[in-house]
């Protein structure tokens, strides 16, 4: 491999971590090929929608106009998979009439283009990588066909790295603008209560200071007693005692004084790359004190110990419907369901129905439910 091709290659797995991933790598291209207009398109284009492609920003404009009006006529959409291709200037002009005109109309002086697509077969990704030769410049031949060749099985590799932060990324804001709308906080503490990983809902927590705040990255509470009970609780959790290797929790009072958060603590495993300097690290997670989940029969199977039939019951009646009307819904008798409410009162210590319904609202207030 020769000393410029191992640069190129070099570039190709760094840039994929930056903020502008790929854009590097096709800048090193143009440079070492040599070649213009290199440009990576992530995404197919389709009717009103350019797609995804990437490109040095001084033919963003004209790569989008192209893309958007003229992707049809194009002659590499459908190459081949992982077949090298370049067209002269001849077979542009003869087969490829309305799309070229259209091409040196915003990139002129071209004369030549040389491209390659490749599919990631876990994610399903194309990628479609193209550059071209202007005026003055010899064509395109076996020399750079080699190099788009001898590239390809590390543009895989880079591909398949991409595809799947790419994914992993979209998985976590899906899951992030989920918790976001029931106020759910996130993050990963050290021993030493640093903040190794939050996710947006605890990250405007703390911003706001709205009962948690954050110094020198290590997690503290405004209220200076809520402060020292949760360094002893996680001291606790940081120790060696079994009985708190489940779950912790505690009520952490907010901004406003009136309000508090409700929040869980648990212990966690060392995960290599994210947290591996952390002897002990630990979970947490907070939700307003105030918000109250859903109430479901597996909630209620599981923290009152109500057979499936009670809890469908139970279910009902929190949600408002009288015994007749809950009887009615479940398709059973009314002396049923009076045996199972007798039953579920036995249960859980009360004597009334409305008794019931705040002694499960309280608790599903009080518990996390996974």
């Amino acid at each position: 491999m020769s000393h410029a091709l191992e640069q190129l290659i070099n570039t190709l797995y760094a840039s994929i971590l930056d903020d502008s991933p790929w854009l590097a790598f096709l800048d090193a291209l143009e440079n070492q090929l040599p070649c213009h207009h290199a440009t990576m398109v992530l995404r197919r284009p389709r009717d009103g929608d350019a797609g995804i492609w990437i490109a040095n920003p001084t033919n963003s404009l004209a790569m989008a106009a192209l893309q958007r009006e003229y992707y049809r006529d194009s002659p590499f959409l459908d190459l081949p998979e992982g077949k090298v291709c370049i067209l002269t200037k001849s077979q542009l002009e003869n087969q490829h009439a309305t799309y070229y005109r259209q091409f040196i109309r915003h990139f002129s002086q071209t004369t030549e283009l040389i491209g390659v697509n490749m599919i990631e077969p876990r994610t399903g990704m194309m990628f479609r990588l193209r550059a071209a030769r202007i005026e003055g410049e010899s064509g395109f031949g076996e020399r750079e066909r080699k190099i788009f060749e001898a590239m390809i099985p590390r543009l895989r590799t880079a591909i398949a790295l991409y595809a799947r932060i790419a994914l992993q990324e979209y998985r976590l804001s899906v899951l992030d603008e989920t918790t976001g709308q029931v106020a759910i906080g996130s993050g990963v503490l050290d021993d030493k209560c640093r903040i190794l990983i939050k996710n947006m809902v605890l990250d405007r927590v703390l911003l706001a200071q709205d009962g948690f705040y954050a110094r020198d990255g290590v997690l503290h509470c405004s209220d200076p007693k809520d402060d020292r009970a949760l360094r002893t609780l996680l001291s606790r959790l940081h120790g060696s005692n079994p009985q708190l290797s489940g779950n912790q929790t505690m009520k952490v009072r907010r901004v406003d004084g009136e309000r508090y958060w409700s929040l869980l603590v648990r212990s966690s495993q060392p995960r290599p790359g994210v947290d591996e300097k952390a002897q002990s690290p630990v979970i947490v997670l907070l939700r307003d004190a105030s918000y109250t989940p859903d109430v479901t029969d597996s909630a209620l199977i599981e923290f009152l110990g109500l057979s499936r039939a009670e809890a469908a019951l139970a279910v009902r009646l929190v949600k408002g419907q009288s015994l007749i009307d809950a009887a009615a819904s479940l398709g059973i008798s009314r002396f049923t369901a009076r045996t199972q409410l007798a039953s579920i009162f036995e249960r859980t210590g009360v004597h009334r129905q409305a008794q019931l319904v705040s002694h499960i609202l309280s608790m599903m207030k009080t518990v996390w439910v996974n």
